[in-house]
């Protein structure tokens, strides 16, 4: 007995003291404002954690250009392994006047990722062969994308804006994240579950769309000319096709269409529903 106390105590000591560890001495910047520019190694992948907030920019040498407090510039740390650039920090920023963080990439960029409380945004078009875009934690992203293929997975309680312009487009949507883009391409898929709600416009030759579980699909003006819908559960989809559509419905879910094409039922099991609408003109 005494031995079992003796071991729960010990174990008590190393949780506590891994947690003191743990926690990160804080720090106020001492709105003095300084400017650090960092020459890097190029990066294929670009991972922003924490409370940074990114902006990219499009050159021929990869950079870190640092606009802030003083006394915080030792702080924020970055650094290129395995083509892989990673933001931390040493100490926790309690506050600041300043922090201004802009990315300079190249051609070799092919991923990037928001994490925690990461956000990115581009200042420029992204223009690459392939983008690849993962968020999770509640991070956020506003980006400007042209690639020959994108593709995005957007999960947690991430929140992102998109404008992209591409031949083929995937998204894959998860948790309790919310997308919205404008998007021009020849064919899109999209897959939602969970929660995900997308709220998505553009111009499409081809869409296909999977959409489960709670998940919601506002695409009421994103234009395709032929689609295939899978609803199931209680999943809600809108959606404009102007030549042929086919529907899988299953569940409780409901699939309102826009436009006048061409509509072939595949599955219609269940509750599921099908609505005719109309599009409001603009004034």
């Amino acid at each position: 007995m005494m031995m079992n106390k003796a071991l729960i105590t010990i174990i008590l000591c190393l949780l506590f003291s891994v947690s003191y560890a743990q926690k990160k001495e804080k720090i106020k910047g001492n709105r003095s404002i300084s400017i650090i520019e960092t020459k890097i190694n190029s990066f294929n992948r670009l991972v922003v954690g924490e409370d940074f907030e990114v902006d990219l920019i499009e050159g021929d040498e990869a950079s870190v250009f640092v606009e802030a407090d003083d006394n915080l510039q030792d702080v924020i740390r970055f650094s290129v392994a395995d083509s892989t650039l990673t933001f931390n920090t040493s100490k926790q920023i309690t506050t600041f006047k300043k922090m201004s963080i802009k990315v300079t990439y190249t051609k070799t960029l092919k991923r990037i990722e928001t994490i925690e409380n990461g956000q990115v945004s581009s200042l420029t078009s992204i223009d690459l062969d392939d983008v690849s875009l993962t968020h999770s934690g509640s991070s956020k992203a506003y980006l400007n994308v042209k690639a020959s293929t994108f593709k995005l997975t957007n999960g947690g309680r991430s929140r992102v804006k998109l404008n992209v312009t591409t031949n083929q487009a995937s998204l894959e949507l998860i948790d309790n994240s919310k997308t919205e883009a404008l998007i021009t391409a020849d064919s899109l898929q999209v897959d939602l579950y969970q929660r995900a709600t997308a709220k998505l416009e553009g111009d499409l030759s081809a869409l296909m769309l999977r959409a489960d579980n709670t998940s919601s699909f506002n695409g009421r003006n994103l234009t395709s000319i032929k689609a295939l819908v899978e609803s199931d559960l209680n999943s809600s989809v809108y959606i404009n096709v102007t030549e042929t559509l086919t529907i899988d419905a299953k569940g409780k879910s409901e699939v309102y269409v826009y436009n006048n094409p061409e509509i072939t039922l595949r599955n219609f099991e269940g509750s599921s529903k099908l609505h005719k609408k109309e599009l409001k003109k603009k004034k």
